[in-house]
């Protein structure tokens, strides 16, 4: 109970929880829609057998605030600790995408580092991404990956009065669920690969 009076208290006025996301489903009116909780939706294709969610996230300013999407896709496995970023090359011009270690066993990720640096379908769904964060977390239930493009938010301002959405249509609507099945397909190889 307290936790979620410290959430309620910390929110800017005016976010109105779930308000993105209804926004979001609308784009994807091909995907099912599920309410999770306040701030979160799960989405399903019509006829596949795999699911992601997406949650809100909210971060402050003076007098503006900004809600983004967070996808997040859980892949079973058991990899341990590790967290891998996936980034966009380059610093002027995108030249293909960096795969860093950033915690676990350099020695045992190893083969999967390789899989992500080589497949050319994880570089042909990044690379048009417009994306703020794109990470895997390895823990004793698997795989989480967390990509967080910069399509699927609201920005909002007090003074001026303003408040727009950037949507999640075409190409980086299409990119966000290429880079999610992408990476779900080398996950699950890596680990029928250990097993």
């Amino acid at each position: 109970m307290w936790p979620r009076l410290v959430e309620a208290w910390r929110r800017p006025g005016g976010y109105r929880p779930g308000a993105t996301l209804a926004r979001l489903s609308l784009d994807w009116p091909e995907l099912d829609c599920q309410a999770e909780e306040e701030a979160e939706r799960r989405f399903r294709f019509p006829h596949g057998e795999w699911s992601f969610s997406a949650r809100e996230r909210v971060e402050a300013g003076w007098l503006a605030y900004m809600v983004a999407c967070e996808f997040r896709l859980t892949v079973p496995g058991a990899p341990g600790r590790a967290r891998i970023r996936l980034r966009h090359g380059g610093f002027w011009r995108r030249r293909g995408i960096v795969v860093d270690l950033l915690d676990g066993d350099a020695t045992a990720l190893a083969p999967l580092l390789e899989r992500l640096r080589a497949d050319a379908d994880v570089r042909a769904a990044l690379s048009p991404l417009d994306f703020k964060r794109c990470e895997l977390h390895g823990g004793q239930d698997g795989w989480l990956l967390c990509l967080e493009p910069y399509g699927a938010s609201e920005v909002a301002c007090r003074l001026p009065p303003l408040r727009r959405y950037i949507g999640l249509r075409g190409v980086q609507g299409l990119a966000v669920l290429a880079s999610l099945a992408a990476c779900r397909r080398v996950l699950l190889a890596a680990e029928a690969g250990r097993g």
